[in-house]
Parts: structure tokens; C-alpha cells; sequence
């Protein structure tokens, strides 16, 4: 029980910490990348409608990168979060198992979308 009680004191605030900064540098490489390809598609010579077409499939491509790389650390700061819960029946268990399924859920559907989107 005094395990849980510092893992939840000291541990839990150092992983919430951690994993917002994750996703401070995930968004902060999305808007750099994103910045410096439209301005490089912005400054070439090709027609308007052509350098429109680029630039919403790289933010599409960027905002897919963007979603994955952020959630991978979330999900592993509720995984760490899960293997600290008090054992209360098969609480654990099924939270893990939610989380599991949740995971495969996020990623299949960001995969689907990237493949709807590059036909278009």
C-alpha cells in the first residue's frame, strides 16, 4: 500500500510531466515541419492550384504523424498508471484490456485514414 501511495504522490506527477512534454515536442516538430514546407511549396514557381493540392496533403500526412506520435506516449502514461491501480477484483485487468483495444483501435483507424486520404 505504501508503494502505491509514493508511486501516486511522486511518480504519477513525474509521468504526467514527462508525457506532456512528449507532446510539447511532437506539436512543436509538426509546426516547424509544417512551417518550413509551406514555405519552401509557397516560394516555388508552380501553379496555384498545384501548390494548394501539396500543402493539404502534407498537412494531412503531418496531422496523421502528429495524432500517432502523441498518443503513443498518453497511452504508455496510462499503462504505468494502470499497473499502479489498488487490486479491486479484475479492475486492472479489464483497464488494461481497454487500453489495449483502444490502442490497436487508434492506430487501425489513423492507418485507414492515411490510406483514404492518399487516394484523394
Amino acid at each position: 500500500m505504501m508503494s502505491l501511495l509514493l508511486w501516486w504522490s511522486i511518480e504519477f506527477p513525474a509521468r504526467t510531466l514527462s508525457c506532456l512534454l512528449d507532446g510539447w515536442r511532437c506539436q512543436q516538430q509538426y509546426w516547424r515541419s509544417s512551417l518550413f514546407h509551406g514555405a519552401r511549396v509557397c516560394l516555388s514557381p508552380a501553379p496555384l492550384p498545384d501548390k494548394l493540392a501539396r500543402l493539404a496533403r502534407r498537412g494531412c500526412a503531418d496531422g496523421i504523424a502528429l495524432c500517432y506520435d502523441g498518443c503513443q506516449p498518453r497511452f504508455a502514461w496510462l499503462e504505468h498508471a494502470c499497473l499502479n491501480l489498488p487490486q479491486c477484483g479484475c479492475a486492472r485487468e479489464e483497464w488494461q484490456n481497454c487500453l489495449h483495444r483502444s490502442r490497436q483501435a487508434l492506430q487501425q483507424g489513423l492507418l485507414q485514414l492515411g490510406r483514404e486520404w492518399s487516394r484523394l
